[in-house]
Order: structure tokens, then C-alpha cells, then sequence
């Protein structure tokens, strides 16, 4: 058999070829523009998730349908931005812009790609009305009908890989963003409490921070304060008492 390469000749496998759909070429447009215009660093923390474990379990139990954990993770984001405005905030023509309204975004795959519907006033939105819009509007976005207004006007971002051995990833800030946190699986792993070592549910985070507007101290007193709401969820999901 002659070799196409010995031949002198250039070798290409066979392809097939697919066009990029509207929704794959807005995404790889707006994903190129932030990786090469954002100065980026990240952030990398880990959280004892056995409370969030808990509180769902005794949702699951207590209401028709329980929130997700994402739904958890999205009230205690929401919870703590308002301390921390350069997070919750915009970088826009040479500016920081601070956004008076906490409006969380969270990543929804999809077989389009990944869209971002925004749960506006998240922090004002009790955890069962955050639970019943983020079902609905993934729904939309997997059935191809989640309108455009409906991904507009966040604040802050959180994108979750969900269940899997994705343990930690960094995500891509969305602009005019100035952060965007990256949530691995939750599953048990070695862990330490009280200076023992033990089996506990876990899940890292990763804190993606556009570096024109927050620093290294502004993002770890961000995550430090995530980490305690998230392994406390009650008071940010209005269930302590």
C-alpha cells in the first residue's frame, strides 16, 4: 500500500463537516471575545455539602417538588453578592458597573448548546419561587423556546456540570460580567472535620474573576463568604425558621 505522506502528497482523514448552528456561532463568538478581551484568574475552594444534602432530603419529603442543588447554590450566590459589588457587577467601557439588582444566571445545556437563563431579583425570590422558575425555564431552553429576554440582564453567573467525575472546571466569564463561579460534581470524597479525616459530600468551586475589576483579596473574601453560606443554606433559602 503507498503511503500518501512518503508520496509527497498532504494526508487529511476523512470528515464530515457540520455548519454552526445561530445559537453554536453566537456561543463561539461570545466565548472568543471574553477569553482573548477579559484578563482572567481563578479561584478554587471546597465545600462541605453535607448540609445542602440534608436540607434537600427534608424537602424531598416536605415539598410536592424539591429544588435542585443548583437551585440551593443559586440563593446562597444571591445572598452574599450584595456585600461584594465588584462581583456583582459589569466591566463596560473602561468602567465598573455596579448593578443595584442581583440577577443570576446558570448554565442550561442543551442540543443547541449552552444557553444562560437569568433568575432576575434572585435574591428577593423565595428558594420555592426560584425553584419553579429555573425548572421552567430549563424546560423552555431544552425545547428550543426560551426567549432571548429571558438570558439577558444578569449580574453573576453559575454554571454546574451536575452529576459525573467532573470534579472541577473553570468556566468562561460571559461579558460584560466581571466573575462567574464554576461548580464541579457533588459526590462523597476524603474530607477533614474537626482535625479527623471522614467520608463527606463534597464539591469544588471555582471562582472565575475578570482582574480590570476585582483583585485576589476582593474574590477570596467573595468565596471565603460562599463557602460559609453554602455549608449554612437555611438562612439564604429562608428556612431557619
Amino acid at each position: 500500500m503507498c503511503d500518501p505522506l512518503a508520496a509527497g502528497r498532504n494526508y487529511e482523514p476523512e470528515y464530515e463537516e457540520l455548519e454552526l448552528s445561530p445559537v453554536r456561532k453566537a456561543i463561539a463568538d461570545r466565548v472568543v471575545g471574553s477569553h482573548t478581551e477579559v484578563p482572567v484568574f481563578h479561584m478554587h475552594a471546597e465545600v462541605d455539602a453535607e448540609a445542602i444534602v440534608a436540607l434537600r432530603g427534608r424537602l424531598k419529603i416536605e415539598w410536592e417538588t424539591p429544588p435542585s442543588v443548583n437551585d440551593v447554590i443559586l440563593k446562597c450566590c444571591a445572598a452574599v453578592l450584595p456585600q461584594y459589588a465588584v462581583v456583582n457587577a459589569g466591566f463596560v467601557e473602561g468602567r465598573i458597573r455596579l448593578y443595584k439588582e442581583v440577577n443570576v444566571g446558570f448554565a442550561v445545556a442543551t442540543e443547541r448548546g449552552v444557553l444562560v437563563p437569568v433568575v432576575r431579583a434572585t435574591d428577593k425570590k423565595s428558594l420555592l419561587e426560584v425553584s419553579e422558575e429555573t425548572r421552567e425555564m430549563v424546560a423552555l431552553a431544552r425545547a428550543g423556546r426560551l426567549r432571548a429576554s429571558l438570558q439577558q440582564g444578569g449580574t453573576f453567573s453559575v454554571s454546574n456540570i451536575g452529576p459525573g467525575r467532573v470534579s472541577a472546571f473553570n468556566a468562561i466569564i460571559g461579558q460584560p460580567q466581571t466573575a462567574i463561579l464554576a461548580i464541579g460534581a457533588l459526590a462523597p470524597r476524603p474530607f477533614v472535620v474537626d482535625g479527623e479525616l471522614a467520608v463527606r459530600n463534597t464539591m469544588a468551586l471555582t471562582l472565575t474573576v475578570d482582574h480590570r475589576a476585582i483583585d485576589g483579596a476582593d474574590g477570596a473574601q467573595f468565596l471565603n463568604a460562599l463557602v460559609e453560606q453554602l455549608e449554612n443554606p437555611e438562612p439564604a433559602c429562608g428556612l431557619d425558621g
